[in-house]
C-alpha cells in the first residue's frame, strides 16, 4: 500500500506528541529526586527562576575551594566534556544583579559532577580512610552512608541548580544578598532560643557577659513567632539588653542559625548558642588580625571531619581536604560585608540549606562550611583545636562541654560550650578538668591520632572523652586541673548565675 511521505511525518509527529504526554503525566519526567527528598514543593516554587533545566551536565570548572585547593582537573578523574547534547551553561541566563556573585554561581554549576564510585576513588587519596573511620561521626555514617551513595548525578546537577533558584527567588522579593556598608553597621552577639529551658540558658549566658565581664555589645534573641511569650522572659531579656527578634523557620532553634545572623540588625555577628558560655568579654575578637583581616568568617572546629563517601563533596564538586574540621557553630564570628559582601549571600545558602534539611541535614547537621565551599570562598578557621571539660566520673574523665579557644597567640580559652551538661546527672563540682591533645594546633596532622568518644557512664547521661593512638610518640593525651587556673572560678560563676546541671 502507498503511503505519501506528507502522512509519514504527521503520523511520527502525533506519535512524539503522545509518548511526552504519557511520560509527563506519569510523573517520569519530573525531577527524580523530589519525592524522595520533599523538595518538590519548594522546587515547583523556584523553577521559573532556574536558568538550566534538569537535564543540563556541568561541564568542567576552575573555581577554588577554601585555602585555594583546586576542585577541578583532579588527578584520576576525566572532567565531564560538554557535548551537543549537554552544552555548556550560559553565565548569562543567571539573573543576579551581582557580578561577582553571578560568576561564582555560573562556577558551582561548571564544577565536576562524578558518581559515588569516581568521588570515592578521589577523596581516599587525600582522605585516608582509617581516619576518616575514626574521626567521622559514626552515627551519621552507619545512619546516612547507603543515603550517600543513592545520591545520582542528576540529582546533585539539580540541587546545584536549586541553590540559584533560591538565590534569585530570594533577590526578586527585594532582599539583598551582597552586604554594603550603609545597610549592615555595627557589632553585637545573636542567640537563638524560645522554649523555656532555652531561654533561662540564655538568660545565665546574659548575665554572665554583663555583671561579670562588662560586655557593652547588643544582644538580639531570635526565635519562631509566638515562641518567646512569657513577659517576665520578655522584661528579664529586656533588662540584659536584648531584644527579642522573630525569624520562620524549622522545628529546632539550631536550624534558624544562619536565618538569625542574615536577619539581624549588625554588620558583624558573634553567633552562640544558647548552652555557650563566654569565658570573658568576647567583645575584643571583633578586633583580632586574624579576623579583621581575613574574610571576615571564622569557624571553631568540632571534633569530627566529613567521610570521604558524604555526598556532600560531589553536591559540592570539591575534592575531601582533612585540612580542616567540621564546624562547631556553637559559636560563629562574621561580617556580612566579608569577601566582598558576599559572606551575606552565604548566609542566604545556609538558610537553602536549612530549608532543604531533609537532604543536607543527612550529610552534616547544617554546617555553614558548606555555604562557603558551595561560592569557592574562604574563611579563617579557629587556630587551636578544641578541647573537652569536666571531671572525672567513678574514676573516668566525663566531659561536658566543649572548650573553644580565642584567636589570639598564644589562644587562651575563650568559650565553654555546655552541650553535654544537660544531659548529665551529677553533683557539683563539675568543671574540675581539661581534657587535651598535646599537640593541638588545628591544622596539625598529628590531631590525625586523636579521636574523642561519646559514651554513657553508669551515672546516666552522656559523657565525652578524648582519646589518643600512642603510634606518634610527639602526640600525648594530657588531662589537667581546671581549678588552679586563670578560670578556676568559673564553676562558681556559673551557678551563681542560674546556671544548673540536667536536664533544663
Amino acid at each position: 500500500m502507498h503511503i505519501r511521505k506528507s502522512s509519514l511525518i504527521i503520523l511520527s509527529l502525533v506519535t512524539l506528541v503522545v509518548a511526552v504526554v504519557l511520560l509527563v503525566s506519569t510523573g517520569w519526567m519530573q525531577s527524580s529526586f523530589a519525592p524522595d527528598w520533599k523538595m518538590q514543593e519548594h522546587w515547583n516554587s523556584w523553577k521559573d527562576h532556574l536558568p538550566f533545566g534538569g537535564e543540563s551536565s556541568p561541564s568542567n570548572g576552575t573555581g577554588t575551594m577554601s585555602g585555594g585547593t583546586p576542585i577541578a582537573d583532579d588527578p584520576g578523574i576525566a572532567p565531564k566534556v560538554p557535548t551537543k547534547e549537554t552544552a555548556t551553561p550560559n553565565y548569562a541566563n543567571i539573573s543576579i544583579k551581582n557580578e561577582d556573585l553571578r560568576k561564582r554561581l555560573f562556577e558551582l554549576l561548571a564544577r565536576p559532577i562524578r558518581t559515588h564510585k569516581e568521588a570515592l576513588t578521589v577523596n581516599l587519596q587525600a582522605c585516608p580512610i582509617k581516619v576518616a573511620d575514626s574521626q567521622v561521626n559514626r552515627d551519621q555514617l552507619k545512619g546516612n552512608s547507603a543515603l550517600w551513595e543513592r545520591v545520582t548525578t542528576d540529582e546533585i546537577s539539580q540541587r546545584r541548580e536549586a541553590i540559584i533558584g533560591y538565590l534569585e527567588a530570594t533577590e526578586k522579593d527585594g532582599t539583598e544578598l551582597v552586604a554594603t556598608g550603609r545597610v549592615h553597621k555595627g557589632q553585637g552577639i545573636v542567640m537563638t532560643g524560645g522554649n523555656k529551658d532555652t531561654v533561662q540558658r540564655i538568660l545565665v549566658s546574659l548575665r554572665i557577659l554583663r555583671q561579670e565581664y562588662k560586655c557593652k555589645l547588643g544582644v538580639e534573641v531570635f526565635s519562631f513567632p509566638g515562641e518567646i511569650s512569657n513577659q517576665d522572659d520578655v522584661r528579664a531579656l529586656a533588662d540584659l539588653g536584648a531584644t527579642v527578634q522573630e525569624v520562620e523557620g524549622a522545628w529546632k532553634n539550631f536550624q534558624i542559625k544562619a536565618a538569625a545572623i542574615a536577619k539581624s540588625s549588625f554588620g558583624e555577628v558573634l553567633y552562640l548558642d544558647s548552652d555557650n558560655i563566654p569565658l570573658s568579654d568576647p567583645s575584643i575578637l571583633f578586633n583580632e588580625p586574624l579576623y579583621r583581616n581575613g574574610p571576615r568568617a571564622v569557624f571553631w572546629p568540632d571534633f569530627n571531619k566529613d567521610h570521604p563517601q558524604n555526598a556532600i563533596w560531589r553536591v559540592l564538586g570539591v575534592v575531601c581536604n582533612y585540612d580542616r574540621w567540621e564546624l562547631e557553630s556553637g559559636q560563629i564570628l562574621i561580617d556580612k560585608r566579608g569577601n566582598g559582601g558576599l559572606n551575606l549571600a552565604a548566609l542566604y545558602i545556609a538558610i537553602h540549606m536549612a530549608h532543604e534539611q531533609s537532604f543536607y541535614y543527612m550529610l552534616s547537621g547544617g554546617d555553614k562550611r558548606y555555604a562557603f565551599w558551595a561560592l569557592g570562598l574562604d574563611y579563617t578557621p579557629a587556630p587551636r583545636w578544641l578541647s573537652s571539660l569536666g571531671g572525672e566520673n567513678r574514676g573516668r574523665f566525663c566531659g561536658v562541654g566543649m572548650l573553644q579557644y580565642g584567636l589570639s597567640d598564644p589562644p587562651k580559652p575563650q568559650f565553654a560550650h555546655l552541650n553535654l551538661l544537660k544531659h548529665t546527672f551529677r553533683t557539683k563540682p563539675v568543671f574540675t578538668m581539661v581534657q587535651r591533645a598535646s599537640v593541638d594546633a588545628a591544622d596539625s596532622r598529628l590531631l590525625d591520632q586523636a579521636v574523642v568518644n561519646v559514651y554513657t557512664p553508669p551515672t546516666g547521661g552522656m559523657c565525652a572523652e578524648i582519646k589518643v593512638d600512642d603510634s606518634a610518640p610527639e602526640q600525648k593525651l594530657v588531662q589537667e586541673p581546671w581549678t588552679d587556673g586563670e578560670f578556676g572560678g568559673f564553676e562558681d560563676i556559673y551557678f551563681k548565675h542560674g546556671g544548673t546541671v540536667g536536664g533544663w
